[in-house]
């Protein structure tokens, strides 16, 4: 199935526009907050040459420049990927942030990888026995766990492992273990790093780690592709080409998969690629509570050491993420379904 070059390119020109506003309202937002990034460059300094080191910093982070023109700077370092470096650890940020996106990205594609087929198996059970207690009982619980809190479930579910079970959940990778090991991060996603340096028992030590996180950020997309898959179903199941299906005696499996589901694809995608980009936060959370170096925790310490740059980038890379997700999605959808026009 094609897709209309004019549709991706709007899509692309928009997203641009929509990106380049978030950099500009992100960055002013970050500059008028409270404290300065300039004494915090020259590391708080204090006496007679203080004025002076601060003066100095502020003309490193282009602060003494009028806004009209920082901003353009900004910009333009952003699209360039010179993000400067950290105020708080001098170390570049481009490098810092993918550091810690790689654990987020990594516990959100585990979260999706049992999220998204659970949703869909349970959505179709849910349709396939709409108007019975046990489909309208799943439609209740698609409901709930994708409106409970993050945060809480996290909680809850760590205290009950290390509480009830003694099973530690902590962190990304036991440390010792891993120094022992000698293991080395190659890619950033640990699940597939361990496996590149054969490392079957650090393996296991990381799916340990990851997979009660992912199964709470899981919670969300298995709860929106119930609701989402039951009622995009029940439509389907009722549609003139699936009740002639049934009249000519199609099998009752291909008639489920082939022809009624095949129908839900566009719209699941649809709504499966916003939950994805939303869930970048969801996950941020959930990894903080498990104490997971991931965006989460890097986006507090970068508030709380008012390093301005590096928390101007994560809130950048958030949107820009969510933006391009949306926008892939919408592309996708355009494939799957030629009917989408801009």
């Amino acid at each position: 199935m094609a897709v209309s070059l004019g549709y991706v390119l709007k899509r692309v020109f928009y997203s641009l526009l929509v990106i380049i506003g978030v950099i500009v309202v992100t960055y002013a937002i970050i500059i008028f907050s409270p404290g300065d990034p300039a004494a915090r460059w020259a590391g708080n300094p204090r006496g007679p040459g203080a004025e002076r080191a601060i003066e100095v910093a502020r003309a490193e982070l282009n602060l003494d420049k009028p806004l009209y023109v920082q901003i353009p700077l900004f910009i333009l370092n952003v699209f360039t990927g010179n993000l400067g470096v950290s105020i708080s650890t001098k170390t570049p940020v481009l490098a810092t942030i993918w550091a810690h996106l790689s654990s987020t990205l990594e516990l959100l594609i585990f979260g999706y990888l049992i999220g998204i087929p659970l949703g869909v198996l349970l959505g179709v059970y849910s349709a396939l026995r709409r108007g019975t207690p046990r489909g309208d009982a799943l439609e209740t619980v698609g409901f709930v766990i994708a409106n409970t809190p993050s945060f809480w479930t996290s909680m809850a579910l760590f205290l009950v492992l290390a509480e009830v079970l003694g099973v530690s959940s902590y962190g990304r990778i036991d440390a010792k273990l891993a120094a022992a090991l000698g293991f080395k991060p190659i890619t950033g996603f640990y699940t597939v790093d361990t496996l590149l340096q054969g490392d079957f028992i650090l393996f296991l030590d990381v799916l340990k780690r990851i997979l009660p996180p992912a199964f709470v950020v899981a919670l969300y997309p298995t709860g929106v592709g119930i609701r989402v898959v039951r009622v995009m179903m029940s439509e389907a199941l009722g549609e003139d080409y699936v009740r002639q299906a049934v009249a000519l005696g199609v099998e009752k499996r291909e008639v489920i998969w082939a022809y009624a589901f095949r129908g839900t694809v566009p719209g699941l995608t649809q709504v499966m690629g916003l939950a994805f980009a939303y869930s970048l936060v969801d996950a941020m959370v959930v990894e903080y509570v498990f104490g997971r170096e991931g965006l989460g925790s890097l986006l507090v310490s970068a508030v709380v050491s008012n390093d301005f740059k590096l928390a101007a980038s994560i809130l950048i890379v958030i949107s820009v993420f969510y933006i391009l997700a949306n926008t892939i999605t919408d592309i996708v959808q355009s494939w799957i379904d030629p009917r989408v026009v801009l």
